[in-house]
């Protein structure tokens, strides 16, 4: 079976993790900030905390900033379910907005919609934007209508390590905190890099490093002043660290990370190519003047043979995936918000469509054309 979504791990990586085994560090030890310091000089944030998984780093950027009861956070519906999950952590109100269907990422237009009428009466705190699929939202937009309305931006750019785009003439990276005032990072098994689990919340504003640092060991602080042994928990904290042996992974595969973003393109630019002449399928949306780093490669086809489409590729070895069902349409958020079929609906239409086709670094270049053959000869 081709898997949809694989690691990439060499003898390079084990090496590094057996060599981080082998020393006094198992838990947080030095390579955990050689890390955090590597996303920071490939991102360009000036801050990094590595922490157990990308839903952490979201839960930390909520209570970083303060989110709490009574409150509302503004995010996509197409996404997993950890970007609105966050909010729940700290009994604030996940509220959606819709898709823009052609990029299938939250529109800038229905927010500001959303925000003109509701800012105040919803007590929005946060924005969610979602850089799905791996390619780049209008963040300039984002950040232009958060200010506007004293909102921070939290960017869920979990599928987006790499990304980049032009910015005064140069180009920008995503998670460098140019139009974001955190972002985060998820370093799962089939994503750009992997540290097993893990994930990063990036910022370059001091007090949010500060407490999201705090808040991921335990709410633990020390006073140099009291003696080594010391130390106080002024506020409820998490156990949310990342390992050294995983920040050994981490490190060995950030320095491959062009080499993976350069591979996944071409794997993408093979399926454009090969599709583009087929009138049911439609091909994922680049905005003009970006750098995507694709984490995933989404097609939609008609309704009607989507799941017939699914059936066949499964059939022929070939496994595929649905990114994502829309969180309103979860039961929990059903039942907890009163959310139902009908509430956005560009979002509904896109699920109904959208499929997931293998896209991995490893993926062959005979693999690949086995997929395509097998598409073609689907819509023939």
């Amino acid at each position: 079976m081709i898997p949809y979504g694989k690691q990439s791990v060499t003898r390079a990586d084990v090496q590094a993790v057996a060599s981080a085994l082998r020393s006094d560090w198992l838990t947080q030890g030095p390579r955990v900030g050689d890390f955090e310091k590597a996303l920071c000089r490939y991102t360009g944030a000036r801050h990094a905390v590595a922490v157990s998984s990308g839903t952490a780093a979201l839960h930390l950027a909520m209570l970083s900033l303060g989110v709490g009861p009574g409150e509302t956070i503004l995010t996509s519906p197409i996404t997993f379910a950890a970007s609105a999950n966050c909010a729940c952590y700290v009994g604030a109100r996940p509220h959606f907005i819709d898709i823009d269907p052609k990029t299938y990422q939250m529109s800038a237009e229905r927010l500001e919609e959303y925000l003109r009428v509701e800012s105040r009466r919803r007590k929005v705190r946060v924005i969610i934007p979602v850089h799905f699929m791996g390619t780049v939202p209008d963040v300039r937009a984002y950040s232009q209508i958060g200010a506007r309305y004293g909102i921070p931006v939290v960017e869920d750019a979990a599928h987006a390590l790499g990304a980049a785009y032009e910015h005064k003439g140069a180009q920008v990276r995503v998670g460098s905190g140019f139009h974001a005032d955190v972002s985060i990072l998820s370093f799962h098994p089939i994503k750009h890099i992997t540290t097993g689990e893990g994930g990063a919340l990036l910022t370059n504003n001091k007090r949010i490093y500060e407490r999201a640092r705090r808040m991921r060991h335990h709410g633990i602080t020390k006073d140099p002043s009291r003696p080594r042994w010391f130390y106080d928990i002024p506020e409820l904290g998490y156990n949310y660290r990342l390992t050294d042996f995983q920040c050994a992974l981490g490190l060995s595969q950030l320095s491959r990370i062009e080499q993976f973003r350069k591979a996944r393109y071409a794997l993408v630019q093979k399926y454009n190519s090969a599709f583009k002449r087929i009138p049911e399928i439609i091909l994922p949306f680049e905005r003009p003047g970006t750098t995507p780093s694709y984490h995933l490669y989404v097609i939609q086809v008609p309704p009607k043979k989507r799941q017939a489409l699914y059936d066949h590729l499964f059939g022929k070895g070939i496994g595929t995936q649905v990114n994502y069902i829309p969180v309103h349409l979860f039961s929990f958020y059903k039942r907890q918000f009163g959310y139902r079929l009908g509430d956005y609906p560009n979002a509904e239409r896109y699920y109904q469509r959208c499929l997931s086709l293998p896209l991995f670094p490893g993926l062959s270049s005979s693999e690949q054309e086995y997929i395509i053959k097998q598409v073609q000869g689907f819509f023939r």
